[in-house]
Formats: C-alpha cells, structure tokens, sequence
C-alpha cells in the first residue's frame, strides 16, 4: 500500500475509533446522530489538504475550496477560525456565503446561506462560544456558551437579575463591550481581570469581595459556576464549600440592582455581629436551609412582602422555602410558625427552659405573648410605619419574625431584633428597636453571654405607642428610659432524652468491636426520658439512625423503631449482619438518634444523638 493511501486511512481509522470509544465525536457529530454529512471527504482532503500556517489554528488535512453539495454556495473556503471579512474563517454573513458553518447552518438568526441571516461579534472565533471541546458536552457539535450556567443566571434563571439574552452589551445593562463581546465595558474594552462591570452587582468593596475571591467571588466562578448543575431547569442547589455564596452581595459592601441595595445580613462579619457571627451561621444553618434558591429575587422592592397583600406575601417576599402566619391574626401552632418549628422545638421555646420567661413571676413569656393572644393585633409585621395612628403601627399579632433577627442582631447574642434590617434602607430610623439586654446576678452590669446571666431586661412602651420599640405597641407602662422591664431565670429544665449510650455487640450482647463480613451484628442505644407527661412517642428515625463506612466501598444500614414509652431509661437494640460491600480492615461507626414526640406526629419535644466506631476485619 502506497504512502499516499495511507495517510488517508490512518487519520479516517483513528476519527472512527475515537467517535465508538468516546460516543461524542464522529459518532455523534457532524456524521452520525444529528448529522447529514455522508463522507468525512466532503470537508477533508487527507492526502493533500491544507494545512495552514504556524499560530493560525489546528487545520489539518481541509480540502479549500469544499465542494458541499445542496447548499447555495458550494464552495467553502476555510483558512482560519477568525479574522476580517471574506478570510476564509469559519462564518462572515457576507456574500460569497463560503464559511464552514454559514453554508450548512441555514436555520440560525446568525451567520445562515438563507439571506436573511445577520451577523454579530464579527471578527471573534464561532467557538468562543460554541465550543466543540467542552468537557461535559453530549453531542461534539453541541453549541455551547463559555460559562453556560453563569450566562443563564444572568439571561433569565428568576434568581438572577433577569437582563436578557438581549442586553448583553453594557450600554443596554449588560457587560460586554458593544463592537466586541470578548471584551467587557468600560470603553477601552477590558478583559474579564480587569472589568469593573461586575462590581456593583457582587459588592467588590464588601468584607466578602463577591467579584474576585478565590472560593465566592463571581470572575473565579465564571466558568465552574456556583450551583450543581441540572439536567434541566435552572439549578437551585449550591456547589460544596460554596455556601457563603450570599454573603457577597449581602454584606457591608454595596451592590445595588435595579437602584435596591442588597440588605446587609452578614453584619460586620468578624466584629461583633452578624450572620456568621451571631446569628443563624453561627450555629451552623445555611441560607438554603430557610431561603428557596430557585424563585424571583430581584424584582426592584426594596421590601417585598407588604402585610396588605393579597394574597400573603410572607413567603414569596423573603423567598422562604416554608410558610409562617405572618401577618398573623388567629393561627396557633403548627401553622403559625413553620419556618421556625421545622427546626426550633416548641415545647422548649414555650416551656420552663425557654430563656424569656420569669421564675420568680412563675411567667413563661414565649408563652404569652405566642399563645395567649394569638388575635391581638399590636405589631408592625412589615416594619413600613404604615397605618399608624398616634404612634402606633400595627398589622399582625406578636410572631417570631417580630422579635427576632435570625441573621445576627446587634448588641446581643440571642438575635433579638436590634432595628438595622428592619430601618428604611439606607438608614437606622428603627435602631435601637428591642433595646434588650442580659444581666449579671447583681441585675445592673450587662452581658453578651446568655449562660453568665439571670436576668433579661426590655424597654417597652404603653398601648398605643410603638415609639418606644418600633416593633410592637407594648403592654406595659411607658416608664423613664432608664427603666426596664426585667424578668428572672434560672438554667435548667425537667424535660428531655438523653442518648447514654451506643455501642456494637454480638447477638449474645458480648460487647465488640471488630466484625467480619457476614458476620452478625447487634447495634445497642440506652437513652434515658423524664417528663410530666404519662407516656412520649420516641422515635429513632432510619434516616439519622444508621451504621455507615467511614473508609472502603459504601454501605449503609438503616436503623429505624419507634414505640410510646413512659419516662424511664430503656434500650433498643437491632439485629443485622454485617454486608457483602463492606471493605475487609475498613472502618464503620453507628450513629443513633432518639427524637422524643408528644405524641405520634405530634410536636417535637426533644433530640439527642450518638456515635459509636468500630471495624471490619480485615
């Protein structure tokens, strides 16, 4: 066989072999499912093509000019991938219609052999936007942007700022450059290191630079993108490790979209307040735990949820992934406080170990101020100054929102509402709101630390006045703003289980640690229950309660019972066998959860958990 032949052959074998082994090149390309082409020879001259100059690009073997048959042109002239007009690049718009992609694209708005086809971003290589290399493509020719998921956010995912697919150069509210879309505004056209455009969306100069860090900001993550991404749809869960995400926008920085400033949650960061400080993030609960990822967020209301909308607005105004009764006027629990009872026990915050509450009054203030009067409407649950009438505010009955800054409050570490998100934006006109403060023993010097006081102390002011708190129209007398309602407490509390503890046996109960595959196991929890009641629904959940690996293959068992038990310690145990996908001298642990109910799907009283390692022999 002559030289000649075979370097044809050898270059069409190898195209061949990469397109069955991958199934996303020739197979899947411009050959095979999808495609029309009958002959790699159509396009390719293996013998004798060009092969273009040095620096040019990677075009090897192409026949210049392509004779393709059926289309308007038929003869394609390719060079290069870019440059000025009738090149020989890959798609111009302009007549002879000779470019790779114009001659057989004939249903696209750009670049088609139709007439009707119109250019944009003349002069820039079609692949910077339509790779035929990305890593997670199904089809080799699958047009892609760069950043796919990114542009979407942009273009129409409700979670982001909705600019369009059609405003994408910055003099129509986008961010590239109008006469070169590489480039990105101001004029002289910037790269995307040097641009500022990004900067009063993602708060460049906040304590979380939401445009450059390495782990949140927007330019690192142009490309890997935030979110997990969906097989369709738009993507509604973060990526791991990117769970401050908010933060770089919702701090003391500026970013502002469509004239609203994004409210500053993450406070002053690693001072003295704020999210991640004292409030919700401190504790370990992430935005995504309250707030739904996947619903409109930038609609231009400063304050979305309004108490006169109808129908309510709660929700969808603070996008929250569950329903709270706010306003509330009537609706006792479990409805009136979903959002917070999915996580916060009830009983413990209206019974004897709730903090706001008076031992020597023999007062349970959650109590009150939840359950006594569910109807009294004496709160402003929009914080709007609305519907006031000799200094009072009210739309709704006391519910937690009212209270409470789950984001981290300033100047106490129990998120009690200090007045910074609730003020008009862009001021502090409800600061101080709650003017609440812990006490030492001696009930004058205060303290930021709950566990080192005994006393809770609150301005408040009398009915109708909400000038006192800006919260609520108040029940007590409006005394000299030195005075404070103060209340006593003392730590402690009768209700609760406790896991003592869990541990591995055989099924003769000889304690052991070590356990072959197939061999049987026994899981072992004592937990001990004290309560007022005659008899609690315990419950060791199978989604929490489980044995696992912690090195080798995967493998998990589910260890679910529940039973109405009255208080007294107890022990349950669970019979299994060791699985054939355990690793020999791998490790395991076997964690089990006790949740203590008031009754079977009742209210959840109380939790407790524990962890026990042992091993598979090796």
């Amino acid at each position: 066989m002559s030289k000649k032949y075979l370097v044809f052959i050898l270059p069409l074998i190898a195209l061949i072999a990469i397109g069955i082994f991958s199934g996303n090149v020739y197979s899947l390309g411009h050959f095979g499912i999808g495609g029309s082409v009958a002959d790699c020879n159509i396009c390719h001259d293996f013998a004798g093509g060009y092969y273009n100059s040095p620096g040019l690009g990677n075009l090897r073997w192409v026949k210049s000019p392509i004779v393709y048959p059926n289309v308007i042109s038929p003869n394609v002239y390719f060079v290069s991938f870019s440059g000025p007009a009738n090149s020989g690049i890959l798609a111009d718009a302009t007549a002879p219609i000779n470019g790779p992609c114009e001659v057989c694209h004939t249903t696209t708005t750009y670049y088609n052999n139709t007439g009707t086809g119109t250019s944009h971003f003349p002069g820039t290589n079609c692949t910077a936007c339509h790779p035929h290399f990305a890593s997670d493509i199904v089809n080799y020719f699958e047009p892609r942007f760069i950043g796919s998921q990114s542009h979407t956010t942009h273009f129409d995912d409700p979670k982001g700022p909705l600019l369009g697919k059609s405003n994408c150069t910055y003099n129509l509210g986008g961010c590239h450059n109008p006469s070169d879309y590489t480039k990105f505004g101001p004029d002289p056209g910037q790269s995307k290191a040097a641009t500022n455009v990004c900067d009063p969306c993602h708060s460049k100069g906040g304590a979380y630079d939401g445009v450059d860090d390495a782990v949140i900001g927007a330019k690192p993550n142009w490309t890997d993108s935030i979110y997990k991404p969906v097989s369709s749809g738009y993507p509604t869960e973060l990526q791991d490790g990117k769970e401050n995400w908010c933060a770089g926008c919702h701090d003391t920085g500026t970013s502002i979209i469509y004239s609203v400033a994004a409210p500053n949650v993450m406070g002053d960061i690693g001072a003295t307040y704020g999210y991640n400080v004292n409030g919700h993030g401190h504790e370990g609960v992430l935005c995504a735990d309250c707030h739904d990822l996947a619903v409109l967020h930038t609609d231009g209301n400063a304050r979305t949820y309004a108490a006169s909308a109808s129908p309510n607005n709660y929700r969808s105004g603070y996008r929250l992934n569950e329903n709270m009764a706010v306003p509330r006027n009537g609706q006792a629990h479990p409805a009136a406080f979903r959002l917070c009872t999915n996580c916060h026990i009830y009983a413990e915050i209206t019974g004897p170990t709730s903090n706001f509450r008076d031992d020597l009054k023999a007062r349970q203030y959650h109590e009150m101020h939840l359950n006594w009067w569910p109807a009294f409407i004496c709160a402003d649950s929009d914080f709007d100054g609305t519907g006031c009438s000799s200094g009072t505010c009210k739309d709704s009955a006391i519910t937690c929102i009212v209270c409470h800054n789950v984001h981290g409050a300033k100047g106490n570490h129990v998120m009690v509402r200090h007045g910074e998100l609730i003020s008009t934006p862009g001021t502090t006109d409800k600061v101080p709101a709650l003017d609440f403060h812990w006490y030492k023993s001696d009930g004058t010097t205060q303290t930021q630390v709950p566990e080192e006081s005994l006393y809770g102390g609150l301005r408040c002011g009398l009915l109708p006045d909400i000038s006192k708190n800006r919260v609520c129209a108040g029940c007590h007398p409006s005394y000299p703003p030195a005075y404070e309602i103060k209340w006593y407490r003392t730590p402690g509390g009768p209700l609760g289980v406790t896991v003592d503890s869990v541990w591995t046996s055989d099924y003769s109960d000889l304690p052991k640690t070590t356990f072959a595959v197939g061999e049987q196991i026994r899981y072992h929890v004592r937990f001990t229950m004290i309560g007022a009641a005659p008899t609690y629904f315990m419950k060791s959940p199978g989604e929490t309660s489980k044995a696992v690996n912690t090195s080798g293959a995967a493998w998990t068992t589910k260890l679910p019972k529940n039973a109405t038990l009255a208080p007294d310690t107890y022990e349950w145990t669970w019979d299994k066998t060791i699985p054939a996908t355990a690793t020999p001298g791998s490790g395991a642990k076997v964690t089990i959860k006790i949740n203590m109910w008031d009754s079977s799907g009742g209210t959840l009283l109380d939790t407790d958990k524990k962890t026990s390692n042992f091993s598979i022999a090796p």
